[in-house]
């Protein structure tokens, strides 16, 4: 079965720097084939438990890097399970691939 996390985050800076930093955070993430439905939601397949911890080390790590706020929010891992909203028709297929 599909093993997945949520990640999402809101940084307390604007312009370029929201820009840097949004890019950083997002590099934790450059190992796995997430999807971003939203500004900065990610649904991110895993393997293992392992990998969400290793997922919220690294990105813990940047945010604790800088000195602006940066707030992190990570999901348990989930199994399967439909997401349901209001996206573009081919972000559900996407979505799907990850999660199913």
């Amino acid at each position: 079965m599909a093993l997945h996390v949520v990640v999402s985050w809101d940084i307390s800076a604007s312009g370029e720097r929201w820009t840097t930093l949004n890019e950083s955070l997002r590099g934790a993430l450059q190992p796995y084939a997430w999807v971003r439905p939203l500004s900065t939601f990610y649904i991110v397949p895993i393997q293992s438990e392992y990998e969400r911890t290793r997922i919220q080390d690294a990105l813990v790590a940047r945010a604790k890097a800088v000195s602006e706020t940066v707030h992190i929010l990570i999901s348990p891992v989930m199994v399967g399970g439909q997401y349901m909203g209001y996206l573009p028709n081919d972000m559900w297929a996407k979505i799907s691939e990850r999660t199913g």
